[in-house]
């Protein structure tokens, strides 16, 4: 059916029955009715498939009559006359009928076709309600006609099952995590309360107690700040609506900036940052989102990192893309470990306790960013070191 609707759409063939038709039926002698016909039916024809095939299967047959009554009425003599008109009104009626007869069959083609699709899908409808729903556990029922449906609908059912599985563990964890910092925000603000109220009771409190008083009130304020911006995180981080505003970064400046924001932190732990990034060395990324990436990378690298270690951020060009590493040494991550840790809401540290653990969201915010980039994070863990490597396109 397709190969002989391709033959009946063709235009130059509609175009030749339909000059020839129009040759034996009006004839150059009548020159304007010709180019009036020719014209009219070639823009028809041109415009519309169905008069293509009207011409093409009406002409043909009737132009076979037509010769054949040239020939017939050569033999007969006087009576030519007459049997030119009935060649020409029985190839007229042969012409209608092959065309009556193929649009009939095609009209019947796609009802049965039609009727056909929907009787399949019906079937198909009623063996996947009976396996989905009214029995689902019932493997008796499968039927070796439907073995490829049945495995494409436990694939889906599977597919449904981890899907929301990995929706109940995270409603988990973050459920969890907003109980375990709600805990945890009593104890640093108990602390603020507890000294600032020694301070205020105690006015005359000899110097070096008022300043180690200070000093812890200090510190636990800024403990209770980071557990309200985990909380912020965890309430305001849309993972699917990230807008970038682009723009050259010199990532040795940037990189530099955020080390030196953690200045504090590493002297306090006696630990060490070293940068080895090329001069000029620039990106295509929005600085703003890409400085949270590195803030996040360089956050968790300092959390599980030994005293006195140093951690080494290393950037370079190769094959179109930059890579960023972050290096250092403290106690490896477990393989099953490495596939999760940029999930939302987990944290290597099994326990609850917040002092070194965020709310679990750092890597994953890093990793929507970077993918929102174009580029990649990953992290490989030895007993010899850690390492996240961020890769970006140019």
């Amino acid at each position: 059916m397709d190969k002989t609707l391709v033959v009946l759409d063709s235009r130059i063939l509609a175009t030749v029955v339909l000059l020839l038709l129009d040759l034996f039926v009006i004839g150059l002698g009548s020159f304007i009715p010709f180019a009036v016909v020719m014209f009219a039916g070639y823009v028809l024809l041109d415009r519309f498939s169905n008069v293509r095939r009207v011409i093409t299967l009406g002409g043909i047959p009737w132009l076979a009559v037509l010769v054949a009554g040239v020939f017939v009425a050569g033999g007969v003599g006087p009576v030519a006359f007459g049997i030119d008109y009935l060649f020409m009104f029985c190839g007229f009626l042969t012409a209608v009928a092959v065309c009556g007869v193929f649009f009939i069959s095609r009209a019947f083609y796609d009802y049965g076709y039609e009727r056909g699709e929907f009787d399949a899908d019906r079937i198909v409808a009623r063996h996947m309600i009976d396996r989905l729903v009214e029995h689902p556990d019932d493997w008796g029922t499968v039927d070796g006609d439907f073995l490829e449906v049945e495995g494409a609908l436990n694939r889906v059912r599977d597919r449904q099952r981890a899907a929301e599985q990995a929706l109940r563990d995270e409603s988990s964890r973050k459920d969890d995590l907003v109980t375990y910092l709600a805990h945890d925000l009593k104890t640093p603000l108990a602390s603020v309360v507890g000294y600032l109220s020694l301070l205020h009771e105690a006015p005359d409190l000899p110097v070096e107690q008022r300043v180690r008083f200070t000093g812890v009130a200090l510190d636990k304020a800024h403990r209770l700040d980071a557990l309200i911006e985990e909380f912020f995180d965890i309430t305001r981080f849309d993972f699917h609506d990230i807008v970038l505003t682009r723009g050259y970064v010199d990532l040795n400046l940037m990189l530099a900036q955020v080390v030196d924001e953690f200045y504090p932190t590493l002297s306090e732990q006696d630990k060490y940052a070293e940068i080895s990034v090329p001069e000029g060395l620039t990106v295509l990324v929005d600085g703003d989102k890409m400085a949270r990436v590195f803030n996040n990378v360089m956050k968790n690298a300092i959390a599980y990192s030994y005293e006195g270690s140093t951690i080494r951020i290393a950037a370079s060009r190769a094959d179109g893309a930059v890579q960023i590493r972050f290096e250092n040494q403290g106690d490896p991550i477990p393989a099953p470990k490495l596939k999760v840790i940029f999930e939302k809401f987990y944290r290597l540290d099994a326990a609850r306790a917040t002092n070194r653990g965020g709310a679990g969201l750092g890597l994953a915010i890093a990793k929507e960013i970077v993918v929102a980039h174009g580029g990649q994070i990953s992290c490989e863990s030895t007993p010899e070191h850690t390492v996240f490597t961020i890769t970006l396109p140019e």
